[in-house]
């Protein structure tokens, strides 16, 4: 009986030792994402901060001054445009880089870093863009890798629990795509799910831990949010109107984004993304909130704005105009955070026009269902939502989103848009 109690301790002994050796490893391995996920953020913040306040106050210039937009946006579609032809037109968009991820396809390091690169130029110099598709590539690209790496450890370590082997951190980081072969695993039974889970759990924490320690200031969530002051049965029925709206307007801008494709005037990279900048720099001059994502936008919408209903309308609809023109002359960002806020603000715009829809409804519904055109995944959207601003908006969004991907769907059934996008 001692003898049993003995080995069964052993036993156990034996498999926290193992899975502390992949908890370790792991998130480690998370922690570098985060850590080089962050920095980049960082530098965006600093550099965005150095080009839009330092410099124009050191030539005595007024932050914002059309001149000095346009200027700026320019030369930054300039410097873009010779990136895109010396690094590579990288990243691509979003339905490539999920494609990737999801057919297990290692992103190499260079076309990470040149990805990087090219995002941090658009990015710096006013993109009405997000940053959310450099982030992806760079925690996508590395995390692709991490996987297969964790998977590899977690399985390998497993058979050595089962067959009574402790094993080193340093045999499980070095060599432990060789421990089968080492213990031989023929009657090894399969891996438990928390086997797989407790390491995944703890790199996915540390991971986050240090990503927003390394971003600081390139990276926050949370904005003070209104309480919705209709009851739930009205508010699920707006946000599904809404919703249908954004869905509409989605389709529209899809087929927007066709038709600048269809008649874009050169292929040349340098002059596509200048005449980008350009663009960019003229509406940013009238309009300066239109320049970069608009996530503070939408922060300033939820505290309430002045402005009358067409103004805001006029305002998310150029929003969405300026998203289509940059992504089809090569700037690189993300749509998904620049359609929030152009969904955000004409869904302030639909509230004041229509009293019957709440300001606070009509902006979640829109800014959720909005998205829908490059993501047809609403959970996606609505968690979004729910980390980005407030947990309190996730049934709101999550109703807008789905009104939002049916309208995508049914269009793409009918081939009223053939741009495809994220199923």
């Amino acid at each position: 009986m001692v003898g049993e109690r003995t080995q069964c301790l052993q036993g156990v002994l034996i498999a926290v030792r193992n899975l502390f050796c992949v908890v370790v490893i792991g998130s480690g391995l998370a922690a570098i994402i985060g850590l080089v996920t962050g920095t980049f953020l960082r530098v965006l913040y600093w550099l965005t901060a150095l080009t839009w306040e330092t410099i124009p106050e050191a030539i005595a210039v007024a932050p914002g001054h059309p001149r000095y937009t346009v200027v700026i946006c320019t030369i930054g579609g300039a410097i873009l445009g010779l990136g895109r032809e010396h690094f590579g037109d990288h990243p691509g968009g979003v339905d490539e880089l999920v494609a990737k991820i999801r057919t297990g396809r290692n992103i190499r390091y260079s076309v990470i870093s040149k990805g990087a690169t090219n995002s941090l130029i658009s990015l710096v110099f006013g993109a009405s863009l997000g940053p959310e598709l450099a982030v992806a590539t760079i925690a996508g690209g590395l995390g692709s890798r991490v996987i297969d790496r964790m998977t590899t450890m977690i399985e390998t370590t497993w058979t050595a629990t089962t067959v009574r082997k402790s094993v080193s951190l340093r045999t499980v980081l070095l060599t432990s795509d060789r421990i089968p072969q080492q213990f031989g695993d023929s009657d090894v039974p399969p891996t438990p799910r928390w086997w797989w889970g407790v390491p995944s759990f703890a790199a996915i924490i540390c991971g986050l831990i240090v990503l927003k320690t390394a971003a600081g200031s390139g990276l926050h969530f949370g904005y003070p949010v209104p309480r919705f002051r209709s009851t739930i049965e009205r508010r699920l029925i707006v946000a599904t109107l809404v919703g249908v709206v954004g869905g509409v307007i989605s389709v529209l801008y899809l087929s927007l984004r066709q038709y600048l494709s269809r008649v874009r005037v050169t292929e040349n990279l340098l002059v596509q993304s200048t005449i980008g900048g350009f663009l960019l720099g003229v509406v940013g001059a009238v309009a300066p909130r239109i320049l970069f994502s608009g996530q503070d936008v939408v922060g300033e919408l939820f505290a309430g704005v002045s402005l009358g209903s067409e103004l805001l309308l006029v305002a998310g609809l150029t929003k969405i105009v300026v998203v289509s023109v940059m992504l089809e002359t090569g700037w690189k960002g993300g749509p998904i955070l620049p359609l929030m806020a152009g969904g955000a603000t004409l869904g302030v715009g639909l509230a004041k026009a229509m009293p019957g829809v709440g300001p606070v409804v009509g902006l979640t519904a829109m800014m959720a269902s909005l998205p829908t055109a490059e993501l047809t995944r609403p959970l996606i959207i609505a968690g979004s939502v729910g980390l980005f601003f407030s947990p309190s908006l996730f049934l709101v969004a999550t109703v807008g989103a789905l009104a939002g991907t049916i309208c995508v769907r049914l269009a793409e059934a009918f081939q009223l848009s053939k741009y495809a996008t994220v199923p």
